[in-house]
């Protein structure tokens, strides 16, 4: 299961030996343990020497990890940094080892289950059909990975068994969706998701190894699909009702979810504050869209969320699609106006792999691979009516691509001083400037019309109501129906999304809390900043602060912002 390239030694090799201090060589050593528990991650990167592996999710393997991050964290606490930069890396090392051993705790692994790709077979077939070979020993890797594939499902399966044991129960209605989605899969021996992946441009062993890819699914990995299967039917009877559908209803499920709370915010929030934030923000944009509204001939909200919703359908997917990559390009235009050099290359835009559209996914984008293999890509779905296919299509393409993940992302790659560390995703800086670049859009006046403003209100507004009804499944005890009838009350979006997008908070406890938490304290910050510099605000180098550092804990974020006002006010250029 180990098979590496000599590109991926070499990378290996560079993490390792040029490393120019403790704190860097902790930084590397951290991010390299992390990617050994999850190549998955270190695949989406790009980096060569994970192609081969599976992750272990057996319990002692998290078990081990955590106490691998015990002693990392410990290694930070004994080592001080001088130098700026050396400051921010060694309290990103401390966060982000705090965070993911608050997360192991969760032990998330026993009770969830999905269709989405977020665990299980489903994010097996969505990793395949992203994968990209370049070479023959990219191709011998997949077929390594595929070997493994079929033990990684069972031990998948195994932790399930385990946390019946313990009470740990998945969500009723979520096991009826992944049991759905394996029959579809199940109904072809070699589902395309394993066979799209073409092989190496003029390779003579091409036909060789498809028929090793097609012999290991059909022998391998479908029977462990099957398996994994059999089981959430053995699960269905004893799973939890949809009224016990958030984490709150499993055993110290209240303890579980603060731990979400700070892993996803980083910040110290409850779930009381998160509801209050997330009811008033609601509020305050549902009063925006009816001014906007009224400017199109809309007369109150109602008619406001009815024509917002009708749009989602007013554009074929090809038609959606074009429009996207039409306001990308409009953006990419003036990205210099916001953004500090340098700017990434132009991001793509493509239509997602069918086994990940037809599970309902957003619009989402995927960093550019380090081994030059893949863009930065924005994906679209086209199969199925999601956000981003109406009047939301803008706000929606600005957030994943320019000004938002793709001149986030893709532009850390060219700072090569960067620690690969602070290159993986922290989800609420990651999302906090994307729902930020939602605003910076409008400010630049980068919406075509009001009813892309309109969009762009009920995409915020979304993110305010995730806070609503993340923190009311987890925490007060509602109910899936009324979170759903939450969401469509208040959300102007198709009605089967926003099913699919509750669906999701249930599965991933907390995550969603991120996108308006890490808005409003992007946007505390820059308020603090403009008070602090006045006439000398800079908005492209208070960009350059947010991003240039990562992606980091938002405590570590305040401080590079207030480092950075310091040095402004003193009169540096930095």
């Amino acid at each position: 299961m180990t098979s590496m390239t000599a590109s991926a030694n070499s990378r290996h090799d560079r993490l390792v030996t040029t490393a120019e201090s403790p704190v860097r060589r902790l930084a590397d050593t951290l991010v390299e343990t992390l990617l050994m528990a999850d190549p998955f991650a270190g695949t989406a990167l790009g980096l060569r020497e994970y192609d081969a592996l599976v992750p272990d999710p057996s319990a002692a393997a998290e078990d081990q990890l955590a106490t691998r991050l015990a002693e990392l964290r410990s290694q930070a606490d004994s080592l001080t940094a001088g130098q700026s930069a050396e400051r921010v890396t060694l309290g990103v090392v401390r966060g982000v080892c705090e965070y993911r051993r608050l997360g192991l705790d969760n032990r998330d692994a026993e009770f969830t289950v999905s269709a989405m790709p977020l665990t299980g077979p489903p994010a097996l077939f969505a990793v395949a059909a992203r994968t990209t070979l370049p070479d023959p020993e990219a191709a011998a890797d997949y077929l390594t990975r595929l070997g493994a594939a079929s033990g990684w499902i069972d031990a998948t399966a195994e932790r399930l068994r385990e946390g019946r044991a313990k009470g740990r129960l998945p969500v009723g209605e979520l096991v009826d969706q992944a049991i759905a989605w394996a029959d579809r899969a199940l109904a072809d021996p070699v589902p395309v998701a394993f066979t799209a992946p073409p092989p190496p441009p003029g390779w003579g062993g091409a036909s060789e190894w498809r028929a090793g890819v097609e012999s290991v699914v059909a022998g391998e990995i479908m029977p462990a699909v099957a398996r994994w299967r059999d089981l959430l039917v053995e699960l269905r009877p004893s799973s939890r009702p949809e009224d016990r559908a958030g984490i709150g209803a499993l055993p110290h499920g209240d303890q579980a979810y603060r731990r979400a709370i700070a892993v996803h915010t980083t910040l110290t929030l409850s779930a009381e504050e998160l509801h209050q934030i997330g009811l008033a923000a609601v509020a305050a944009l549902e009063e925006r869209a009816s001014e906007l509204g009224a400017s199109v001939g809309l007369t109150d909200l109602a008619a406001v969320v009815a024509a917002t919703r009708a749009s989602s359908s007013e554009l074929d997917a090809n038609a959606a699609i074009d429009a996207a990559r039409s306001a990308i390009r409009r953006a990419e235009a003036r990205a210099g106006e916001l953004m500090p050099l340098p700017l990434p290359d132009p991001c793509a835009v493509e239509p997602m792999p069918p086994t990940v559209a037809e599970s309902g996914m957003a619009p989402h984008y995927t960093r550019p691979r380090l081994d030059g293999s893949r863009p930065g890509t924005f994906w679209f779905n086209t199969m199925r009516p999601t956000a981003g296919r109406g009047w939301d299509l803008e706000a929606v393409a600005f957030h994943e691509a320019v000004p938002g993940h793709h001149a986030q992302l893709a532009r850390l790659q060219q700072l090569p001083d960067l620690p690969l560390l602070q290159q993986l995703s922290t989800t609420v800086h990651s999302e906090g400037w994307g729902l930020y670049a939602e605003r910076l859009a409008d400010e630049l006046g980068l919406y075509s019309d009001a009813r892309a403003q309109i969009g762009a209100v009920y995409m915020e507004l979304h993110r305010a109501a995730r806070l609503v009804v993340d923190t009311g499944l987890h925490a007060f005890g509602w109910s899936r129906t009324r979170a759903i009838q939450y969401m469509v009350e208040h959300v102007a979006l198709p009605e089967a999304f926003l099913v699919n997008e509750v669906d999701r908070y249930i599965a991933w406890p907390g995550q969603a809390l991120a996108y308006l938490t890490g808005q409003r304290e992007i946007l505390r910050l820059r308020e603090q900043a403009r008070a602090a510099l006045g006439a000398t605000f800079d908005l492209p180098g208070f960009h350059a602060a947010l991003l240039d550092s990562g992606s980091v804990p938002m405590p570590v974020l305040a401080d590079v912002v207030a480092e950075w006002v310091t040095s402004r006010a003193d009169g540096s250029t930095r």
